[in-house]
């Protein structure tokens, strides 16, 4: 592996206070083809709740079955199902009865409460049965839903995350659909030591199970942890990344995780500097790359040190243009921050400071000169969600806020192609979707399903996959008796019956009555309906 440092600006005016951006990077060679790879004690955590019925366990179920067929007789894996209660489908072993697996995957059934963190525990439980140095021990757990039995305390999970991790055992974390805690699964994967990946449409469980299985195998190196010790003119520092952090014995450690083949890991920091006090080279900090070298017969550990220098130029002399690479990821990591940023201000309902976070950075990346197909990209990105934020409450909800902080979170640990892909996805779904303009306040007449018009005809309308309904959607997401609509004097008011898998208006969750509008996309379970003039 290759080790470098590098600073935006090499030289600086003497006698000036500055603030300079250094990015340590780490670039691995391809796994090797004729390595073995190391060996994989699995545990698979699957939320089985109620909330999961229809295409959402279904493709789940295909996910699991993909990640099966695609262990060896040399892997180790058990599954965990989990609702109010927790069930163990597989207990840890050999993965040599693949068919036999896949078909106990194939019968799981829904029903129930969350209770994430009991599910959670018990994998964690039987990875540690069989902990191994020698194995990449990880857990995967999949959740739609809030965690709302057991622990659910944030802090609490978090720490366990932590605790489990520094004993060996990693956690990656899926979000599926619009209504998981994604500040709970996103925390828990970055103190776990793991992924965090957001599964925004059922469909994609196999292409994000398929991404995390393929990093899994092409490990080269683990427990990546980047060291900084500051020399005298270093005054501050601030991570631009967001890995985890520790500081002591005078020097500050950032843990950046696994190294996969033909991976490049960064890490950016800014530097808030006190003025040099004359012409000359100054070393600012020194970094060394420490981490788990893999190989046939094990690990080994490695170290690579790094002095930082800068020269200091006299005032008035002409300075070299910043670098380029450092530039690119310090604008993409301040995107980042400024979709975390806007995130709290739109939880505080301050959509114009939210509007302005993201035009800031769109502005900075548009006046930096260093413009790239990629950068166009994010600026033009950033424009279109400071626009929806301007809308206010009509484009922030639980889907969007997702959307957004899962691009945050993909920039932040050094995998902006994630972000590119999800926003890909994004793109590609809208241009599939019904191209009905909503007009508030105004009553529609009838909905569509399945390419079918029903007239919204009567005072009491009910819809289900039971006969005797006045709209009948026969899919087993939809429960006998899911919703029904009323007819009051402001229009028609939609209400869920407490449905098995949920009513959703336009991707947020139904609780109590919503007056229903020309435009209004509702989904029940996993069926969709448009409700139109």
């Amino acid at each position: 592996m290759q080790a470098d440092v590098f600073l935006e600006h090499e030289v600086l005016t003497a006698g000036q206070t500055h603030k300079l951006y250094l990015m340590a990077r780490l670039m691995s060679g391809p796994a090797s083809l004729d390595r073995q790879r190391r060996p994989l004690n699995l545990g698979l955590v699957i939320d089985r709740s109620g909330s999961m019925a229809g295409d959402k366990i279904n493709y789940t179920r295909q996910a699991a079955q993909f990640l099966v067929q695609n262990l060896s007789a040399t892997d180790r894996l058990s599954v965990v199902l989990y609702h109010h209660d927790v069930e163990v489908l597989l207990p840890a072993q050999p993965v040599t009865h693949k068919d036999a697996i896949a078909q106990r995957i194939g019968a799981i059934k829904t029903g129930g409460t969350t209770n994430l963190s009991a599910g959670w525990l018990e994998g964690c439980n039987l990875v540690a049965e069989n902990l191994d140095a020698d194995r990449l021990n990880r857990i995967i757990i999949m959740s739609d839903g809030l965690a709302n039995r057991g622990i659910t305390d944030l802090s609490q999970l978090v720490a366990l995350a932590r605790q489990k991790y520094e004993q060996g055992i990693s956690t990656t974390t899926m979000g599926l659909g619009a209504d998981f805690n994604e500040d709970l699964l996103m925390a828990m994967a970055d103190a776990g030591g793991g992924a965090f990946y957001f599964i925004e449409s059922p469909e994609v469980a196999p292409l994000i199970f398929q991404e995390e299985l393929s990093g899994l195998f092409s490990v080269v190196g683990q427990n990546l942890v980047i060291q900084v010790e500051f020399g005298d003119y270093v005054e501050a520092v601030t991570q631009l990344n967001a890995y985890p952090v520790e500081t002591g014995a005078g020097r500050v450690s950032y843990r950046v995780g696994d190294v996969f083949g033909d991976e490049i890991k960064t890490l950016v920091l800014a530097l808030s500097l006190a003025a040099l006090p004359g012409m000359g080279e100054f070393e600012l900090a020194r970094l060394r790359f420490v981490y788990d070298e893999l190989h046939d017969g094990g690990s080994e550990r490695r170290i690579i040190e790094k002095p930082v220098r800068v020269k200091a130029a006299p005032a008035g002399e002409p300075l070299p243009e910043p670098q380029k690479d450092v530039r690119r990821s310090v604008l993409l990591l301040q995107a980042a921050q400024a979709r975390r940023e806007a995130i709290l201000s739109a939880d505080q309902g301050d959509y114009k400071k939210a509007s302005q976070s993201l035009h800031a950075v769109a502005d900075a990346i548009e006046q930096s000169g260093a413009l790239t197909d990629e950068l166009n990209e994010e600026r033009d990105a950033l424009r279109k969600q400071a626009r929806d934020m301007e809308s206010g409450a009509a484009h922030y909800d639980k889907y969007s806020r997702k959307f957004m902080a899962t691009q945050a979170f993909y920039t932040m640990s050094d995998w902006h192609e994630g972000t590119q892909s999800l926003r890909t996805r994004e793109l590609e779904r809208a241009i599939k979707k019904p191209t009905i303009e909503r007009k508030p306040g105004v009553t529609p007449a009838s909905l569509t399903w399945n390419n079918r018009q029903f007239p919204l005809d009567g005072d009491l309308i009910r819809l289900g996959r039971a006969e005797q309904n006045d709209i009948v959607i026969d899919r087993r997401s939809v429960s006998r008796f899911h919703c029904q609509i009323t007819r009051h004097e402001e229009g028609l008011a939609l209400e869920d019956l407490s449905s098995t898998n949920g009513t959703f208006v336009n991707e947020v969750r139904l609780n109590g009555l919503h007056i229903l509008s020309v435009g209004d996309v509702v989904r029940l379970g996993d069926e969709q309906v448009v409700f139109r003039e």
